[in-house]
């Protein structure tokens, strides 16, 4: 009889639940699937089952629907290029959305990408931004140029002909992970030095990478994976060994910092460790945090640029033409191309700013709607005074394909940024961010664009396989 009271009270919850997200809900009147307004696993189902085909099915609805879609019980999306620049540019009452950074963040639960404050963000914010000014970055533009040269020592000699052929995708994530390791701890992983570019933490990476949804939606898998017993771990999850190596070589590198604080004078560079440790006007981290911190630059900052590059070599080798202009400008200041070129060279090219600006037009940092909770304070989202704790978000990938301010949006065409007035262009391009929350690492990531594309376009001579192929 209990059994019976509890599923009619259960059920009639549900009904009731129901009826309200319908009929009563704040959000009851933008239009969107009926099962997105009743559940959040909706989104999973796209994520999942369909393999991240959630913007995919977004494009769909926003043709059916206009600009403005409910998406979940509370959650808009915007195909709207003022609302994103409400939400991102200039959205600096919003706050993070805890579920989504929580489970995507849930390998490094105290790292700076978690933080749903935007006070709190903005003080780890603040420690960490003087190892990544324009200022840093030159000072350090010698690590990044080491790291080149020996990618561009390891093509010349294990794959220089259709038969040793390598995977750039791989070889551009093993370079940005020893940029990365490098650049931020003075201790690369040194990636490539591995046999056949084939490491755990890239192999970790990959598929990490892979199941990302899954960890979207379920993240006490990676806590269950951070608290359990190692060796059952790797039994299970086998996947996590780069993950496990790496964390341990962070912890190794910060208990060695901590109880002697005098090595720190002693590394080749500035680390982040010279700001985490001794934090000014601020309680030092603790040893978890600055673990997690660590882990969330290497993952960032090995992702996005690495992507970027496989896309610009593909498309640049994909038309001729493209290839040709940029082989003839890089030519004409780099005479000598066994000898390396500055940064602050190469980013005064005409053509290959223009480029690099279409690759990253391409190459989408994070695909997923970045979700913001809106406030009292919150002023209108496209013209639209929504209420406190509406979630919104806009995918990037509906900004760079606006047809309104990037003509025939899916042609890859650099002179599209060689008009006279990029103004709105620019104001469009999106790649790592907008406002307050963008990127922390953007400086050095234009710098490593820079330097690796114009390396590799300048100093080898590359051919797709699937052209010789055909």
């Amino acid at each position: 009889m209990h059994y019976l009271l509890f599923l009619y009270f259960a059920f009639s919850s549900l009904f009731v639940l129901a009826l309200y997200r319908l009929f009563f809900h704040p959000l009851c009147k933008y239009p969107g699937p009926i099962l997105a307004a009743l559940t959040d696993w909706y989104e999973a189902y796209y994520n999942i089952v369909e393999g991240g085909g959630l913007i995919a099915k977004y494009e769909q609805l926003h043709k059916l629907h206009g600009p403005v879609i409910r998406v979940g019980p509370n959650t808009l999306h915007f195909n709207d290029r003022q609302a994103f620049h409400d939400i991102y540019t200039y959205g600096s009452t919003l706050v993070k959305h805890r579920a989504l950074y929580e489970a995507f963040g849930a390998h490094a639960p105290k790292g700076s990408v978690n933080f749903c404050d935007p006070e709190d963000a903005k003080q780890r914010k603040g420690l960490l931004q003087p190892l990544f000014s324009r200022k840093a970055v030159m000072s350090l533009e010698y690590t990044i140029q080491q790291k080149i040269d020996r990618l561009l020592a390891v093509l010349q000699s294990n794959y220089n002909s259709s038969s040793t052929a390598v995977s750039m995708a791989i070889a551009y994530r093993a370079l940005t992970t020893d940029i990365i390791t490098s650049y931020c701890f003075a201790e690369s992983v040194n990636i490539l030095d591995s046999p056949d570019l084939s490491h755990p933490i890239l192999r970790g990476m990959k598929e990490t990478f892979t199941k990302a949804w899954l960890q979207r939606h379920f993240p006490f898998f990676i806590t269950f994976a951070l608290n359990a017993p190692q060796k059952l771990v790797l039994w299970l999850l086998p996947e996590f060994e780069g993950y496990l190596k790496m964390r341990a070589g962070f912890e190794r590198q910060i208990n060695s910092l901590i109880n002697n604080p005098d090595r720190l004078s002693m590394v080749e560079h500035e680390t982040i460790f010279h700001h985490l440790l001794e934090p000014k006007d601020q309680e030092r981290l603790s040893q978890a945090s600055l673990m997690d911190e660590a882990f969330v630059l290497v993952s960032a900052g090995s992702d996005t640029v690495g992507n970027a590059c496989n896309i610009g070599t593909f498309y640049a080798l994909k038309y001729p033409s493209i290839y040709l202009k940029l082989k003839k400008e890089l030519e004409e200041v780099w005479l000598d191309k066994d000898r390396s070129i500055s940064f602050t060279v190469l980013e005064k090219l005409p053509y290959l700013t223009a480029f690099i600006r279409e690759v990253l037009r391409f190459s989408l940092g994070v695909v997923h709607p970045l979700p913001r909770v809106v406030v009292p304070s919150t002023p209108k989202i496209g013209g639209l005074k929504l209420p406190p704790g509406t979630v919104v978000g806009m995918s990037v990938k509906f900004l760079h394909t606006n047809p309104d301010v990037f003509p025939d949006p899916y042609a890859f065409n650099p002179d599209r940024w060689l008009v006279q007035d990029t103004s709105q262009l620019l104001l469009d391009l999106a790649p790592f961010s907008k406002g307050p929350r963008s990127c922390l690492g953007l400086n050095l990531a234009w710098c490593e664009l820079y330097l690796i594309l114009g390396n590799i376009l300048r100093r080898l001579d590359l051919k797709l396989l699937t052209e010789e192929a055909t």
